[in-house]
């Protein structure tokens, strides 16, 4: 065999030797991480999560900031919104209905209960919702951190990791390196490549 076949024979099975146990290794070590090891990284997640990334301060702190305190607003004036629209169509549905069965009085006091929805206008649900979103951000930026660690809500994220079937977290988090995975098992390659054709012009010196 001639140095250029040997060279290139050894250097493609050094660059397969290199590539393929670098891989191995690495699934290895994900595969040992995430079955062996799911509790503690179930565990030290849940901490950094509580005690770091999403405390209960921070938490109460984007709860009562303005823009979450204007859907609250929102939402309120919508349902404020629907239930008149509702007691609107009801109480005028009845009221016309019956309106040749109940007496005059009765039937007339029915058809006053539609309008009462008008009884707010625009500015009455405004003021209203405005003042219901103020009382419920205030209550919730004071008792929120409290309510937060009495009731353990990050135990949300350590039963799910536990509850996450292991090939699934492996996958998940060779997907977000796989760059870099990969670059790991191209140097492997590499690195196995250069052995073997270093080990071609060793033996042919020496042979």
């Amino acid at each position: 065999m001639t140095l250029v076949c040997q060279m290139l024979v050894q250097g493609a099975v050094g660059f397969a030797i290199g590539a393929g146990t670098n891989e191995l290794a690495i699934r290895w070590v994900f595969n040992a991480l995430f079955t062996k090891k799911k509790k503690l990284i179930a565990a030290n997640t849940k901490n950094l999560i509580r005690t770091e990334l999403m405390t209960a301060e921070k938490i109460a702190a984007k709860v009562s900031a303005p823009d979450v305190q204007a859907v609250i607003e929102r939402n309120i004036r919508a349902k404020l919104d629907e239930y008149g629209d509702k007691a609107r169509t009801v109480c005028t549905s009845f009221g016309k209905r019956f309106e040749n069965r109940l007496p005059e009085l009765v039937r007339e006091e029915v058809m006053a209960l539609a309008e009462v929805a008008n009884i707010f206008d625009d500015d009455i649900r405004k003021t209203i919702s405005r003042t219901a979103a103020n009382q419920i951000t205030a209550y919730l930026a004071e008792n929120l951190p409290r309510i937060i660690e009495e009731t353990d809500v990050w135990q949300i994220v350590y039963d799910t990791i536990m509850g996450y079937d292991e090939k699934k977290l492996e996958v998940l988090t060779r997907e977000v390196a796989n760059r870099e995975l990969r670059g790991v098992t191209l140097w492997g390659g590499v690195i196995g490549a250069v052995v073997g054709l270093s080990m071609s012009v060793v033996m042919w010196l020496i042979g």
